[in-house]
């Protein structure tokens, strides 16, 4: 049994929080490739580091055998639908306010697995979920109302996109815990990047030989490969190495720290993404989308607090 060490775990979240940040923002200022693109070089590359560690730990290919190839599907499915959607509305809005949305996952997640997987809901949790959606509300007022004259356009598309992963987020999240309670994380995580591979391999393909005239050309026909320039080569390829290796630090920091620890750190990822959103692309939130993402973050933070009581109350 690998020791407690709260620490260690904390700074392994944080650092895979970082390596995500910087992998969005990657994907952002190279969204002049397709969604398609960026998703099939963040699944693939994704893949090295994902080996590399398996055969480290001694677990490959021991760590791929499953029974449950449905319950991987579905988790699979859902994980390339907020991928697709993460991407785009990443493109088309500020690193910070896409990431707000995305907050709203956990309230989501809260609801999802009072349903399906039957965990109890209390008053505080129902206060909690409405306080954060109240929250998400408000950002979305930013993007979704018209502009002022003079004003810079907002983009209502990206935030649709946001508020759609973070529900299939939720999904793929919800689906996760069932998994882990009989597979192995290196296969719950290879599974998902391989089918995430494959679609998007497809979607690239259906694009080359969508005919203009069927039906969702105007969608299917941007998504076609664009041959990347000598330079763009290294950054596209390091999208998915650092979403790979972000993805090993976050399951190792669970190793040594406790869920209901580390998930406070998630929120870091706020304070990454305004950092580089403003170094890299100028980018400055607005009062509403900071205030917003305040009542979401306190939402959160409710549920995690309600959470970690009562794991104090059952263990007492």
């Amino acid at each position: 049994m690998t020791p407690a060490s709260p620490l260690l775990g904390i700074g392994l979240k944080v650092t895979a929080t970082f390596l995500f940040a910087v992998m969005l923002a990657l994907a952002k200022a190279y969204s002049v490739y397709s969604v398609a693109q960026i998703v099939f070089f963040r699944s693939f590359f994704a893949l090295v580091p994902l080996m590399i560690w398996l055969l480290m730990r001694g677990d490959f290919p021991r760590a791929l055998h499953t029974r449950r190839l449905g319950g991987h599907l579905m988790r699979s499915c859902a994980g390339i639908g907020s991928m697709f959607c993460l991407f785009a509305s990443f493109a088309l809005m500020p690193l910070a306010d896409a990431t707000a949305i995305q907050y709203a996952a956990p309230l989501m997640i809260t609801l999802l697995a009072a349903y399906f997987l039957g965990e109890r809901m209390t008053r505080l949790r129902w206060g909690a979920v409405a306080l954060g959606f109240a929250g998400v509300l408000v950002i979305l007022w930013e993007h979704l109302e018209s502009p002022a004259p003079g004003a810079p356009p907002r983009s209502g598309a990206g935030a649709m996109f946001a508020l759609a992963g973070a529900f299939l987020v939720a999904i793929a999240m919800v689906q996760t815990r069932r998994l882990t309670k009989t597979e192995d994380t290196g296969a719950i995580t290879f599974y998902f990047q391989s089918t995430t591979t494959v679609a998007g391999a497809a979607m690239l393909l259906a694009a080359a030989y969508w005919p203009a005239a069927w039906p969702g050309a105007g969608l299917i026909n941007p998504q076609a490969w664009t041959q990347p320039t000598p330079a763009d080569w290294a950054p596209l390829i390091a999208i998915g190495l650092l979403g790979g290796v972000g993805q090993i630090f976050m399951t190792q920091g669970y190793r040594f720290a406790d869920a209901s620890i580390l998930a406070i750190f998630d929120y870091s990822s706020l304070l990454f993404a305004v950092a580089i959103g403003f170094v890299v692309f100028g980018d400055v939130p607005g009062p509403r989308v900071l205030l917003g993402a305040a009542i979401v973050v306190a939402a959160g933070l409710g549920v995690l607090w309600q959470e970690s009581r009562g794991k104090r109350r059952g263990g007492a």
